[in-house]
């Protein structure tokens, strides 16, 4: 198998529909997430279904919003999307007047750079119909999963202060919704690892709409702060409306993929479409990334 193997693109400016777009607008108003939960079920009524899942790993992710995926690829395909990441220009998304340029040669204001063409590369569309993460999708949201978005980006030291998804914050991309993420490099404490509050995307704490200092955070869960820490080609999935951060690194850089399951199109949605050979199995998931 060519693991950098680049799907062609058919559309490069994809949009949400103006009914996602106002659907956002009023599910990011709903805090509570009980009443979340609640109003996912009934849309997730009218959805196609899924088998009913007998993954162990769904009831983790019930109770404690995360499952851990060691080793999920091997070290040849680390290497070979690694490789394929790195020859793909760069831009910043809190600055994209920058306009676009190499990982290798960083502006000096950049904390991330994000890979606009990461969902062409087929094997990254391959993972994100891996039957593992569908089955926990299905079984999490009670139908079958939208493949909202394939994202990459790099992080990188050398900033004294956290900008903006640096800081704890919920995500509200969508009434219910997963983020599968795949580190691509070695990250331990001090190269940005995820930190994630357990079971925090079931609590009724802090749920306003802002970023959250640490010190308020450590105040209200205490101990069950996860530093997500792992070698290249470790994962995760995760609730992120849970509160969550990615640590600003404090030395080297990061490389990290990003698959988004919803329940909905969200307003974040790839704006890139591609085609080509189909993943399998692509019944059990709706891309909106992959013209069929």
């Amino acid at each position: 198998m060519n693991t950098a193997k680049q799907l062609q693109i058919l559309h490069e400016d994809v949009k949400p529909t103006i009914a996602t777009r106002a659907w956002h607008r009023l599910q990011e108003r709903i805090r509570h997430p009980a009443l979340r939960h609640r109003i996912a079920r009934f849309y997730a009524a009218v959805r196609p279904q899924s088998p009913v899942s007998t993954s162990p790993a769904l009831n983790e992710l019930l109770t404690r919003g995360i499952v851990t995926f060691p080793k999920f690829i091997s070290d040849e395909q680390v290497i070979a999307l690694r490789d394929a990441l790195e020859a793909l220009p760069c831009f910043d998304p809190w600055a994209q007047e920058l306009g676009e340029f190499s990982c290798t040669n960083i502006p000096s204001r950049t904390h991330v750079a994000q890979i606009r063409h990461a969902p062409c590369l087929m094997l990254l569309h391959e993972l994100a119909s891996d039957p593992r993460l569908l089955e926990i999708a299905a079984g999490y949201f009670g139908c079958r999963p939208y493949l909202d978005s394939i994202q990459a980006w790099w992080s990188f030291s050398g900033h004294e202060q956290p900008e903006e998804a640096e800081n704890f914050h919920r995500d509200n991309d969508s009434i219910r919704f997963l983020k599968f993420f795949l580190y691509l490099t070695d990250v331990s404490e001090v190269n940005g690892p995820h930190i994630f509050v357990a079971g925090s995307q079931v609590s009724d704490k802090l749920l306003e709409r802002r970023r959250l200092s640490d010190e308020e955070v450590q105040s209200a869960f205490g101990k069950d702060v996860l530093c997500m820490t792992g070698r290249a080609g470790d994962a995760f999935i995760e609730d992120t409306y849970g509160i969550h951060k990615g640590q600003l690194p404090l030395e080297g850089r990061r490389l990290l993929v990003q698959f988004r399951y919803s329940l909905t199109e969200t307003i974040f949605r790839s704006p890139i479409v591609v085609g080509g050979p189909q993943p399998q199995p692509i019944s059990s998931v709706t891309s909106l990334i992959h013209d069929r």
